[in-house]
């Protein structure tokens, strides 16, 4: 049996709605410049660790697909597969959705606005049906199952999906001794550390992952990892943009 490859995490570079601060979840927006810039230093950073990936995961969303693209081109290995994933989306923000952090903490007041944003079990409201149907027809959903798009979620629902996806694809990827990259989300991410990692409800809540830092897995022969929570390629810079998004109120 080949020794278990190694899994790189990457959270998307900014987006445009990142950018004005606003709960994106399911919304689609390109990434903004610094975005892109954010992508590129990733694919440099693999460069010079001589990671190059036999298989992409990313969700069916733009910002994540567009990272991995700029990442490959860096590395000079464009073909790689990138295989999208829903199961691998952000979280669904419920009536939060393209809502500005700042206006909604004003409005709902902090216990109710961290319990919706930050716990592990709190949903926000559901988002208006209309909405709903809207997402379910735009093109990132085109041909997915319904699932894929929720009115709501929790954290909890987000684990529930990226633990279902760990054991039906990447563990077996790992096993056969496959190198493999995701490009995820801020939620989808910290929902795959807490399957990694085993981490409590409250670890997972605490946890925050900035964009375009890769966290490099490695795993011993029963897929356990070798260091709990990963190590960044860049772990100062990685450290100092985590506190900033933590002192933005979390990912």
């Amino acid at each position: 049996m080949p020794a278990p490859g190694t899994l790189l995490l990457l959270r998307h570079g900014q987006s445009a709605l990142n950018a004005q601060d606003r709960f994106t979840g399911l919304l689609d927006p390109p990434l903004t410049r610094a975005g892109e810039e954010e992508a590129a230093r990733a694919g440099a950073l693999l460069a010079s660790e001589a990671f190059v990936p036999e298989t992409v995961y990313t969700s069916a969303l733009s910002r994540t697909r567009d990272t991995a693209r700029i990442l490959l081109d860096v590395l000079g290995d464009p073909e790689v597969p990138v295989v999208p994933a829903w199961e691998l989306n952000e979280r669904s923000y419920g009536s939060l959705t393209g809502g500005l952090r700042e206006e909604l903490l004003s409005e709902l007041g902090p216990e109710v606005f961290h319990f919706w944003r930050r716990s592990y079990y709190g949903a926000p409201p559901p988002m208006p049906s209309s909405q709903l149907a809207e997402l379910r027809r735009s093109p990132a959903f085109a041909g997915l199952p319904p699932e894929a798009v929720q009115a709501t979620e929790s954290l909890c629902g987000v684990v529930k999906r990226v633990r279902i996806f760990w054991h039906q694809h990447l563990r077996r990827r790992l096993r056969a001794g496959e190198d493999v990259l995701v490009v995820g989300h801020g939620n989808s991410l910290r929902a795959l550390c807490r399957v990694l990692d085993r981490l409590s409800d409250a670890e997972v809540e605490s946890l925050n992952i900035p964009t375009g830092h890769p966290l490099l897995y490695r795993f011993t022969p029963d897929l356990a990892p070798m260091v709990r929570g990963g190590e960044y390629l860049n772990p100062l810079a990685a450290r100092t943009a985590a506190a900033l998004v933590a002192a933005a109120g979390g990912t």
